[in-house]
């Protein structure tokens, strides 16, 4: 009889295991529905995970399309931290032009060992090679930041910074203000 329970046991551990690592990879403060019809937006009393993303630790991306008040629709990383896109890249060909001190307040996304998709289209996914030689992701050819000054997730501070920096859309397009405004000009880094 002991021999049984055991087994049984021994087949539950890593069944658990499997879906605790599932669970990990999938919070992304998005909700559950795994598109934009079931994504919860940053700002809507949705708790997300509240940390400071380690910029240089990429064992997967995780790419979810997240709705706000402040811009609509825009793509958040797997901490619920709002992804943007740089107005002096291209997109076809993709390039990347922010490096050195720019790429020190606007971390590139780095490619990953994986990259996963929620309300966003995993055929717009894909990755630029940077002036470094990394590997950066990009949605619709446009390459991927996070920005320093966002403090929390659903923080999106940098959108409009300089006039050329804004949210990216699960579309690859910039993100804008919902009221009509036009973003206020900062910095540009």
């Amino acid at each position: 009889m002991r021999g049984r329970r055991f087994r049984v046991a021994r087949r539950a551990v890593p069944a658990a295991a499997a879906l605790l690592l599932v669970s990990a990879c999938g919070a992304t403060g998005t909700g559950a529905g795994g598109g934009q019809d079931g994504a919860v937006g940053a700002g809507s009393g949705t708790t997300t995970l509240q940390q400071q993303p380690e910029f240089s630790k990429e064992p997967h991306q995780m790419l979810s399309a997240t709705e706000s008040k402040q811009v609509g629709w825009f793509v958040a990383d797997a901490g619920g931290f709002a992804l943007y896109r740089y107005d002096k890249d291209t997109a076809k060909p993709p390039k990347s032009n922010c490096d050195g001190d720019c790429a020190k307040t606007w971390p590139p996304v780095l490619v990953g060992e994986h990259t996963m998709t929620s309300g966003v289209d995993p055929t717009t996914v894909g990755s630029v090679t940077r002036a470094d030689g990394k590997k950066q992701v990009t949605i619709a050819g446009w390459p991927l930041y996070r920005y320093t000054g966002d403090k929390k997730a659903g923080d999106i501070t940098g959108q409009g910074k300089g006039g050329t920096w804004f949210a990216v859309t699960p579309e690859g397009k910039k993100a804008q203000a919902n009221d009509g405004a036009a973003p206020a000009p900062g910095d540009g880094y």
